[in-house]
């Protein structure tokens, strides 16, 4: 047990470590305010998807550009959850993102009106969206990860609660939000890091003299 504990403890500190210069915060923020302008456009509504691939090549060609030549290259070979494992967790948050949102119309009586889920989408994606900050936060255990997750259902319900011309714009208008927010977190936070890490030089060796 308490050698668990331990390999936690160093996972967490690692993944703390690896995640203090804010480029997930940016590069969420950028994923963001390209979902905002897709969804707006029905034709562009699987471009997001798209995204994935090159934002997970983004971060790691900053990294390996700022980041580790300041504070080195860590990575722990440890068992992580397969592919499976982690589209079922993701389905089961969804699953509970959508059963809260439907007891609430349920107490109001108007769980079997599409209207009123259609107007309470920008809710349940700020839900479901959410749970890549908690995700983040149980690793890294940083403060400003939980509160992006509180920031992301919060502002979801906010935008649900607006009087807007369509589902589309509210969801749009809560991607727009958030990813200003991360955008801004993110880079206020990577400014800070280059700052407070200055690139050590490299000691020369015997036999590089």
């Amino acid at each position: 047990m308490e050698n668990s504990l331990d390999l936690n403890r160093i996972k967490r500190q690692a993944y703390r470590y690896d995640a203090q210069d804010g480029l997930l915060e940016f590069f969420m923020g950028i994923m963001l305010f390209f979902i905002a302008r897709a969804v707006i456009t029905p034709q562009l509504a699987w471009a997001p998807a798209l995204l994935i691939f090159p934002a997970r090549w983004g971060v790691k060609l900053f990294k390996e550009r700022f980041t580790y030549p300041r504070i080195g290259y860590v990575k722990l070979k440890t068992d992580e959850e397969s592919p499976r494992e982690f589209g079922l967790g993701v389905l089961r948050y969804l699953g509970i993102i959508v059963f809260v949102v439907g007891a609430g119309l349920l107490a109001f009586g108007e769980v079997s009106s599409w209207d009123y889920w259609m107007k309470w989408m920008p809710a349940i994606t700020g839900g479901f969206c959410s749970g890549g900050f908690l995700y983040a936060a149980q690793k890294s255990g940083f403060k400003r990860h939980y509160f992006l997750f509180l920031a992301c259902i919060g502002w979801g319900v906010s935008c649900s609660m607006m009087n807007v011309e369509s589902v589309y714009t509210g969801i749009s208008r809560w991607a727009l939000g958030m990813g200003l927010l991360c955008l801004l977190m993110g880079l206020a936070i990577f400014l800070n890091f280059l700052r407070t890490h200055p690139v050590q030089p490299v000691e020369e060796t015997d036999e590089q003299v």
